[in-house]
């Protein structure tokens, strides 16, 4: 692939690795681990109000270049061998882990926020990595470089060179922007108040705690649609999740 066409293909390997990784968060957060009052309940997961997680998409398009740099500067023995296929893999693994902790680091410090928490498992970082995902990630990159990123650069290569692929990419792009201003908008928002409250919030607990407000009051709230709803302000919003987190902790210590 020529250096014009890698950044239209690495813009398009965001996108399917932000959807593809948006879904398969859904389906684990929602029909997995997740179940709400009155039954189960959907909650979109993540940051941003559209169908994509970035970390994904950044995760991928990491991969998909470091590929590229491995095959175009290295000996291509060393690229085929046993060894050099671990070393690579072992290398996209920790760059894939460094992403992770720094997407959770800028939330948690500049916002006051998390997306994900691994301070129940063991050996984790400040709650952001562990090792179960760290070697999750590792098995992903394992499985992009060894099944997926020769056949994605063929059909790639073909798409690059055809206007309605570079327009249909823009598309994506546009909507992303307007989504991701959006939401540190609403994040700058949560962040003012969490500071003076002085909490940590939980975000998927934030929005199951809107999500059950309305149906309490027999409201719908779409699926794509904005943390905050009118009737309900945010102060007394994030005075009920600090109360549902009380409460929470209460009942862990019961158990134990």
């Amino acid at each position: 692939m020529n250096y014009l066409s890698l950044p239209l293909a690495v813009a398009f390997l965001f996108f399917v690795g932000a959807t593809s990784g948006w879904l398969l968060e859904f389906a684990f957060r929602n029909l997995v681990s997740h179940k709400g009052p009155k039954g189960r309940y959907f909650i979109n997961p993540g940051f941003c109000k559209g169908p994509w997680l970035p970390i994904y998409g950044v995760g991928i398009a990491v991969c998909c270049t470091i590929s590229e740099i491995v095959y175009s500067y290295f000996d291509e023995t060393f690229v085929e061998s046993a060894w050099g296929k671990v070393v690579i893999i072992l290398i996209m693994g920790l760059v894939m882990n460094c992403i992770e902790f720094t997407g959770g680091l800028i939330l948690l410090k500049g916002f006051h926020m998390r997306l994900w928490d691994y301070r129940d498992r063991k050996w984790n970082f400040m709650g952001i990595v562990c090792p179960l995902f760290a070697l999750i990630w590792t098995l992903i990159s394992a499985g992009y470089y060894l099944f997926i990123h020769r056949i994605s650069l063929y059909y790639l290569s073909w798409f690059s060179k055809n206007l309605a692929f570079a327009f249909f990419v823009g598309l994506f792009w546009g909507f992303f922007i307007l989504d991701m201003w959006s939401g540190f908008n609403d994040a700058g928002m949560v962040k003012k108040l969490a500071d003076e409250m002085g909490v940590i919030i939980h975000y998927d607990d934030l929005k199951s705690l809107v999500q059950v407000k309305l149906m309490n009051a027999n409201k719908k709230q779409h699926f794509f649609g904005q943390i905050l709803y009118k009737g309900v302000s945010l102060e007394n919003l994030l005075e009920g999740y600090i109360e549902s987190m009380e409460d929470k902790i209460e009942r862990l210590k019961k158990r134990k």
